[in-house]
């Protein structure tokens, strides 16, 4: 005979406890017993507040978050934890029925907290205590199946990410001694200059940094990126060679926002939010957009496309090429590329320092890169057809990378549907059986 499922409030089925702060002379970091904060595991202390394994529920912060206990614990004042009687309820179904809730939506209020009556007005479904011990039991069976599928799309979509970093990496990193694109593709110059037609055009104008000259330190990187000319001899077949010699730098600059009338027309204007959601790619529009009078008034400049920016003051490091003229703000320091330097072989160069980036940067607060360091700027490059070819291959692998990220992406929220599927069907009382089929075939 099939057990009957009955309709209960919440309230009517467990108690949300307050948690308690912390005193100071019990925490320890070593200490035997977990401390739990609302989004799990926060500290370790000497002593217990509750002996019983529990359900935590986020009070405070992160609101309606929810997780299993050790078997003593401490719960912190921005949580509740769950007591209910053992005899009628098992601390497992307990714990899946909650997840299915959706308590999050519960919270309220500018530090959003979550009121324990509302949870306890909830009504719910629930079985006799051997129907939920059965129903945990399947659910623990198909959930087990479903985390190594999980941890499996999570582990390919982390390889398939580094995979392209990887590859990005070894091209630029002067210890390496792979040899790229380097052999019969074309010749140096005695001196390359800035002869190319954009990096002259009228629209560009003048150069505009200003300010000091170029340091006479120098900073030497490991991704064909250095302050001041190296004295490591470059990888076979590339020269290191001033940046200023292939390309024009120039700033940015924010024209006054207490004049409406300087923004909002038909020239894009590039800030840090617009950098970082187009870092390592062609950017072609922005968030904002300035106009002829904003161009005007300020010293904000109107650069040609295919100009290189990389933002140089607090978030540091994002690089970006402009598909169409632009302007940027002050944050950015930008490159309008002769023909000897493909702009987007310079933003992979770029793109590939990673966080080496801030060893060219300074500041007590905010880290930045200042202009005499990017006036002394070097980079380690081959000749301009080879450039063109590792663009293009880099191109197609980063393609092949994201499509890969794409997919494990999709997998692991197929995986989560399929967790919450199988959630549904439970507490509507027809799991009768593992979903054997779905859960195999998800973890293969």
């Amino acid at each position: 005979m099939k057990p009957v499922w009955e309709e209960k409030r919440l309230g009517d089925i467990l108690v949300l406890e307050y948690g308690k702060p912390l005193p100071p002379a019990v925490r320890a970091p070593t200490g035997k017993y977990a401390v739990y904060g609302a989004n799990g595991i926060k500290n370790r202390a000497d002593r217990y507040y509750y002996d019983k394994p529990s359900i935590i529920v986020g009070r405070k912060g992160s609101a309606g978050e929810i997780n299993l206990t050790e078997t003593r614990f401490w719960p912190l004042d921005v949580t509740y934890f769950v007591t209910f009687d053992q005899a009628k309820y098992d601390l497992q179904f307990l714990y899946h029925l909650l997840c299915l809730q959706d308590l999050p939506s519960l919270a309220k209020g500018v530090k959003p907290g979550i009121n324990r009556n509302e949870v306890y007005a909830k009504i719910v479904r629930v079985p006799p205590l051997h129907e939920q011990q059965r129903v945990v039991a399947i659910l623990d069976e198909a959930f087990a199946g479903l985390a190594t599928a999980t941890a499996n799309a999570e582990k390919n979509l982390e390889n398939a990410h580094e995979l392209f970093e990887s590859y990005l990496n070894s091209l630029f990193d002067q210890a390496n001694p792979m040899r790229p694109f380097c052999g019969s593709q074309g010749n140096w110059p005695k001196e390359p200059h800035v002869d190319d037609h954009s990096a002259r055009s009228s629209a560009a104008g003048s150069t505009r940094t200003g300010g000091r000259a170029a340091t006479t330190r120098r900073i030497e990187g490991s991704k064909s990126l250095s302050v001041g000319m190296p004295l490591s001899s470059p990888r076979k077949g590339w020269k290191w060679y001033p940046l200023n010699k292939l390309a024009r730098m120039e700033s940015g600059h924010t024209p006054s926002r207490r004049h409406p009338e300087y923004w909002g027309g038909d020239v894009p204007w590039i800030g840090i939010r617009d950098a970082k959601a187009n870092h390592g790619r062609e950017i072609i529009g922005t968030l904002t957009n300035t106009n002829a009078l904003g161009l005007r008034n300020s010293s904000a400049r109107l650069l040609p496309a295919q100009t290189v920016c990389l933002s140089r003051t607090a978030s540091v490091g994002y690089v970006t090429v402009m598909g169409r003229p632009m302007a940027t703000s002050q944050d950015f320091v930008n490159w309008v590329c002769s023909n000897q330097l493909n702009p987007y072989f310079l933003m992979y160069l770029f793109l590939a320092q990673g966080s080496e980036i801030f060893k060219f940067s300074s500041g007590a607060v905010h880290q930045t890169i200042y202009f005499p360091e990017a006036k002394a700027f070097h980079v380690c490059l081959p000749p301009r057809p080879a450039q063109n070819e590792i663009v293009s291959v880099l191109d197609a692998f980063r393609d092949q990378s994201e499509a890969l990220q794409k997919l494990y992406v999709q997998r692991r929220e197929q995986l989560a549907q399929l967790r919450q599927a199988i959630l549904n069907k439970a507490f509507a009382g027809d799991l009768t059986a593992p979903p054997a089929s779905g859960v195999q075939e998800a973890a293969e």
